[in-house]
């Protein structure tokens, strides 16, 4: 009974839950988001068999991922009086999702479409929203025994869960001849050099941060190694309820260490990690008696594969060989009163996935050999580039033969007439969080923290005159531990006009 639960759900997430979401994000308009929402009401009939530990953990990820999406800045180029009742809308959905189950269906469309909330650090967490609402329909229809009802929503969680790190390990092991090829022979520091060099933890001295990287050097195979091992054993994490639990703590740790080496932070899936395995730990063993064992097992095992194979739902590869050097576009500004700062991603929020990643790329007649970070899908490129020490001379023929220009007129055109739109409204006055002055530090975190650089940073101090953007290209030399500036040139300049009036809401 319990495996037919779960069955169930996966094909109503898949071919129900799943589409509809997508249709809504796309399209929300009030009719659409109203019909759908009222033919699935009549189920909040039925009543729940939902534990509490297991409803407090689904209140938890709907108030953290609310609180993102409501606490994200506006995009000062569009009118904010829609993006504002857009966040008034996301917590009126939040309140009432809490206490109706449909009205999920409604707050993940508006999270996911109105407020950019499908992105990549938190597909992991809305798809464990869309699980359960898929489980909830399921056994308000089905009505199965209490028990059986319980362990399949156990079983789905888990499996959404686990698969976002399954897959990867699944990712790594395909890189190189043989499964073990990436954490042999992976130099997981380039990484962590990559980052400071992006804009990760500038406020370290590179002496110290060279030192650091020698030590993490001696240990890249052992981390490795833990790295695959903590992400694969979820294939077997049903086999018993503590095995599980400690499973979901490691994924949690592994994305705390990624944090403190490369600036990228999943805290969205941190979260969610440490909420399901409290909510699984407190649950009781009554609860749950046929999600644990070898057939549970077996159950966890198909569902992850097919997700793996993105069968049911699409986690991301993550899967690439690290390499010492990284190009980057960087953008600064110029105030009105002649003082110069670094414009991070950080202050360019909601869009601070975006320019903390590749973004800028298609402003440049550079080849780009690389993707985030200076990750490469090729090992023999990595190799190369090692060999090449910074040498321009080899640099600029490893570009020519593996790199790809983005040189992009219409899309540049289109980033110089936002960035003008933004600073101009800016320097007009709009305003551009949702917070008050005094509530800022309450601002949920974003994912990408490369929040310094060779300038200070500005935050919105005084207007701005000039925004200029560079192009960098930087290289760790593994030898020596040195940081080596290559290229720095200017790829466009902005002179902003006279103010523009503010947008009427």
């Amino acid at each position: 009974m319990t495996a037919a639960v779960v069955a169930t759900v996966v094909a109503c997430y898949r071919f129900g839950v799943s589409p509809a979401v997508r249709a809504l994000a796309r399209h929300p308009t009030p009719l659409a988001v109203g019909a759908a929402v009222a033919v699935i009401s009549p189920l909040a009939l039925r009543p729940s068999p939902l534990p509490e530990q297991l409803r407090w953990f689904v209140v938890s990820v709907i108030a953290f991922l609310t609180w993102r999406g409501a606490t994200s800045d506006y995009d000062v180029t569009l009118p904010i009086g829609p993006q504002r009742r857009n966040k008034m809308l996301l917590l009126f959905l939040a309140a009432s999702s809490v206490l109706w189950a449909p009205a999920l269906l409604a707050w993940i469309a508006a999270f996911c479409g109105r407020l950019r909330g499908w992105q990549h650090h938190a597909m992991m967490p809305v798809r464990l929203l869309k699980g359960y609402l898929a489980w909830f329909l399921v056994t308000a229809a089905l009505a199965p025994p209490p028990s059986d009802s319980t362990a399949g929503l156990v079983l789905v969680l888990g499996c959404v869960s686990l698969s976002h790190y399954v897959k990867p390990a699944w990712s790594k092991a395909r890189l190189g001849p043989r499964p073990w090829s990436w954490a042999w022979h992976n130099r997981t520091h380039y990484l962590m050099a990559s980052a400071y060099a992006w804009g990760w933890a500038r406020f370290l001295p590179s002496q110290k941060v060279s030192r650091l990287l020698r030590r993490a050097g001696l240990i890249d195979r052992p981390v490795n190694l833990l790295t695959m091992a903590v992400e694969a054993v979820g294939l077997i994490a049903f086999l018993d309820r503590r095995l599980l639990i400690v499973i979901l703590a490691a994924t949690a740790l592994l994305n705390l260490a990624v944090v403190l080496a490369s600036g990228i932070f999943f805290w969205e899936n941190i979260a969610a990690s440490i909420g399901l395995a409290t909510a699984i730990g407190l649950l009781p063993e009554a609860e749950h008696d046929t999600s644990f064992g070898w057939p549970a097992a077996l159950v966890a095992l198909i569902v992850i594969l097919l997700s793996t194979a993105d069968l049911l739902w699409q986690p991301w590869h993550l899967g690439w060989w690290d390499a010492p050097f990284t190009a980057r576009i960087h953008w600064q500004v110029e105030t009105v009163s002649g003082v110069t700062r670094g414009l991070y991603n950080d202050y360019m929020c909601p869009y601070e996935r975006e320019f903390g990643r590749i973004e800028g790329y298609f402003l440049a007649d550079e080849p780009v050999l690389h993707g985030h970070l200076g990750i490469v899908w090729n090992r023999r490129l990595r190799d190369l580039l090692v060999q090449a020490g910074g040498d321009p001379n080899q640099l600029n023929q490893l570009k020519q033969t593996y790199g790809r220009t983005h040189r992009n007129e219409e899309r540049s055109a289109e980033h110089v007439a936002f960035l003008t739109a933004m600073f101009n409204r800016l320097n007009a006055g709009t305003q551009k969080s949702p917070l008050p002055r005094w509530l800022r530090h309450l601002k949920a975190p974003g994912g990408q923290l490369y929040r310094w650089g060779d300038l200070p940073a500005y935050r919105g101090e005084e207007p701005v005159r000039r925004i200029t953007i560079r192009y960098e290209e930087r290289c760790y030399l593994p030898e020596t531990g040195d940081f080596v500036l290559l290229a720095d040139h200017v790829v466009r300049e902005i002179d902003l006009s006279a103010p523009m009036t503010d947008l009427e809401d």
